[in-house]
């Protein structure tokens, strides 16, 4: 069988194209994000053009497909026009414009109740019902024309396919579904967001096809037309599905946001946690995950490196995190002088909070180093990581196999020897590639 998988990350996508079990080709292409204060988007016109260089780059030279699977960055809305053209997003979980009307759905609802209705507190940016209000609120032109309101895959498959579809695990993403008990659109958020049914996706599990490609994807990209293409899901959905989904499995991914992700039979909602179904029908189905994160991991690193070790090559600043996370592995994440530079992991913010957390040094004096200063960086994602464990176990108990991916692998060490416990870690074959491989049947 012939896949193509598609994974979509916020900073690139990676594509592989497989036959059988066996990789045949595989890419990457950089996606670009774009800040205006607190406002952070990947322009879908953007996100379309590097999908189309991946597909054509992936698929140069083969013809012959059976099947196409795509996972997905989530949050990132979409709203589309009339015509069908781009009139806002990408938004994504680091936009933090919409607070005030976080608030607004807070004081309407209340937080117990929102928690009922959709699983999730309306986290600004990452919750999209956030920013339909404020397009709603400040572009009352633009929020008028949006004909269909979607998420990234919901976006990749219309253009693959032609339907407007949406799995659970991104529609939960959109804050006006039900992710608790998988009852569909939430009227009572639609009123109060402006938004009706008829602009929102269908909603199909993940392992369903969406439809063929059609006529003009085929043309466009050289695919074969029919295809079948699958409905998408969440790109750590997707890495989960690499796993066996039992109970308490825990996947850790170290990458640009690092990410824990537990398997749960049912879901257990609470105000500093993620949650949402797998997003799947056939494969593990009424599976939810409880989701935690660090939102900028691996990203603070390359902070670091960009604004603190700019004269320092690219191999000389990895073998010295090397070196510094090894030593701080065998160390406590305590300080006896008291006067160690501290540091607050928030470069990104926080996913989970409401209100904007802003990144941090303090304990700075005329003798700190910036080695130091990259020292407590890391001794500060080592903390996060372990209360994030912490909080997990305290929801399920983890599989004593923890399945790890991500490309921060020395950050992910440095985190595992702070976990309490005795725990196996196995890489993840593929990651969310083979995820995908495994939903499209491969």
């Amino acid at each position: 069988m012939r896949i193509l998988a598609i994974d979509v990350g916020s900073s690139s996508i990676k594509a592989a194209l497989f036959k059988g079990d066996k990789c045949r080709r595989m890419v990457h292409v950089p996606i670009v994000s774009t800040w205006h204060g607190d406002a952070v988007e990947i322009p879908a016109e953007g996100l379309l053009t590097a999908f189309k260089d991946t597909v054509h780059q992936v698929m140069d030279g083969h013809k012959k497909l059976d099947a196409v699977a795509i996972d997905t960055f989530c949050p990132g809305l979409v709203a589309l026009d009339r015509r069908g053209r781009s009139i806002a997003g990408c938004i994504t979980h680091q936009d933090r414009r919409s607070e005030k009307q976080a608030a607004v759905l807070l004081e309407r609802i209340g937080a117990e109740r929102h928690l009922a209705l959709t699983g999730n507190l309306p986290f600004p940016g990452g919750m999209a019902s956030t920013s339909l209000l404020w397009l709603r609120d400040n572009q009352p032109d633009v929020f008028k024309r949006i004909d269909r309101i979607g998420q990234p895959t919901t976006l990749l498959v219309h253009m693959l396919t032609g339907h407007w579809v949406i799995d659970p695990s991104q529609a939960a993403f959109l804050g006006l579904y039900d992710a608790v008990h998988l009852s569909g659109w939430q009227d009572e958020l639609l009123e109060i967001t402006g938004v009706n049914s008829r602009q929102l996706p269908e909603i199909k599990f993940a392992d369903e096809p969406a439809g063929g490609i059609s006529a003009a994807a085929a043309r466009l990209l050289s695919l074969p037309e029919g295809c079948p293409v699958y409905s998408g899901i969440v790109d750590t959905s997707a890495a989960v599905l690499g796993t066996d989904c039992r109970p308490g499995r825990l996947v850790h991914s170290a990458g640009s946001t690092d990410v824990l992700a537990i398997c749960l039979p049912r879901p257990k909602p609470a105000a500093d946690i993620l949650t949402r179904p797998l997003g799947t029908g056939r494969l593990a189905p009424k599976t939810w995950l409880a989701v935690s994160t660090i939102a900028a991991g691996g990203s603070s690193i390359k902070w670091a490196h960009a604004n603190l070790f700019a004269d320092m090559p690219r191999k000389g600043f990895a073998k010295m995190l090397r070196n510094l996370s090894g030593r701080l592995a065998s160390k406590p994440l305590t300080d006896d002088t008291g006067h160690a530079v501290e540091f607050l992991p928030y470069l990104a913010g926080d996913r989970t909070s409401l209100q904007m957390q802003r990144a941090a040094f303090s304990n700075l004096t005329l003798g700190s180093t910036r080695q130091q200063m990259l020292e407590a960086m890391l001794i500060a994602l080592a903390r996060a990581s372990r209360q994030r464990f912490l909080r997990l176990s305290d929801i399920h108990q983890p599989q004593r196999e923890i399945f790890t991916m991500g490309g921060r692998q020395e950050l992910a060490d440095l985190m595992h020897c702070h976990w309490p416990g005795k725990w196996k870690f196995t890489p993840l074959a593929d990651e969310a590639i083979g995820g995908l491989r495994k939903l499209a049947g491969g």
